[in-house]
């Protein structure tokens, strides 16, 4: 009984702890890489997706500003 007790608090105690590192850990990255109607935006420099490019196709643009996700809604 008390296994069972402490297998399902370290099971909620990892659901619970991933969920708030996942919602802490954004980074704004201000350079995406444009391949058709793909974008990835993972990049800080243009010298870094300039770097990823695959092929002629491939472009590097700004990404737009991070958008407030309801985080100070009123």
């Amino acid at each position: 009984m008390i296994r069972t007790i402490a297998l399902g608090t370290l099971f909620a105690a990892s659901l619970f702890g991933s969920n708030a590192f996942a919602q802490g850990s954004y980074q704004h990255h201000t350079i995406c890489l444009q391949t058709g109607s793909s974008r990835e935006c993972a990049y800080d420099s243009m010298a870094q997706c300039e770097a990823a490019k695959h092929g002629n196709r491939d472009t590097c643009v700004r990404n737009s500003a991070p958008q407030n996700h309801g985080m100070n809604r009123q």
